[in-house]
């Protein structure tokens, strides 16, 4: 039986794509409405632990342009902790923006930005924008350098800037419309004609749904300290395996959980 093509909304899919600095430029210049100029820097699967014990963070796409730093999610299932994830993100990147001795002045200016295939609030609105202000005066500019955008893609033909209202309508419908989604599909084309590079995309997602599916055990289970224990085991099993050109591996245990755990004491996680 032949594989299904992958969409934008899969996440080996939308790494592939936007990790080109070209594409991932004009996305943010969509979604934020401003000019993003050189992209200095794109890294998908971006993966930050601030320190030994503490949960790290797998980023969609993790990208440096100029003063500001942006991370870029899709998000095509709910998720009820979303802005404490944002939370977390956000403590992620500013701790490995600054070095020793560094003052806080200098943190970049900071942009993180889910893409959901959902309302996440409820509210009917196509773009949601989350910034820091002050409930006493609510005219005080706060002025933090923290900028989070929530985007509701079913929303799209809310949205009055065209650009991201094509980029929105892409996600939900897959119909491309205006420049920056038709060069989004013809790269989606391109990754889908590749039947090595797809066969490798479906056995990730499918090793990352049996993951999410002994997770959802352990919680079921009662064990909190043990779900966050194998989620931490996981992502380090896959920054190892990134690290060391390896990430074939985990193809190999795709569908088998044991061979899985086998995989991770192997590797010392």
């Amino acid at each position: 039986m032949p594989m299904r093509n992958l969409t934008i909304k899969d996440w080996p899919m939308f790494d592939k794509v936007v990790r080109d600095p070209e594409v991932c430029a004009l996305m943010l210049e969509a979604i934020l409405g401003i000019e993003v100029g050189h992209i200095e820097y794109v890294d998908d699967e971006h993966f930050e632990k601030s320190y030994l014990s503490g949960r790290g963070v797998r980023m969609d796409v993790f990208v440096k342009g100029g003063d500001a730093v942006y991370d870029i999610e899709m998000q095509a299932a709910v998720d009820f902790d979303l802005v404490r994830r944002m939370r977390y993100y956000q403590a992620a990147m500013d701790t490995a923006a600054l070095k020793e001795g560094e003052d806080f002045g200098q943190l970049p200016e900071s942009y993180i930005i889910f893409i959901c295939d959902h309302d996440p609030f409820g509210r009917g609105l196509p773009r949601y924008t989350l910034e820091h202000g002050c409930k006493e005066a609510e005219e005080l500019a706060v002025n933090d350098g923290m900028c989070w955008v929530a985007l509701n893609a079913p929303a799209w033909e809310k949205e009055h800037d065209a650009s991201l209202s094509q980029l929105l309508e892409y996600v939900h419908t897959g119909r491309a419309e205006g420049h920056l989604a038709r060069i989004l599909d013809e790269r989606v084309r391109d990754a889908n004609g590749n039947e090595a590079w797809k066969e490798r995309a479906m056995g990730f997602m499918t090793i990352e749904m049996d993951q999410r599916a002994r997770l959802r055990y352990v919680e079921k289970r009662g064990y909190a300290a043990g779900e966050a224990k194998e989620r931490d085991r996981f992502e380090a099993l896959i920054t190892k395996l990134t690290s060391e050109g390896r990430l074939n591996d985990l193809e190999s245990v795709a569908g088998d959980p044991e061979a899985l755990s086998r995989l991770m004491v192997e590797n010392g996680v």
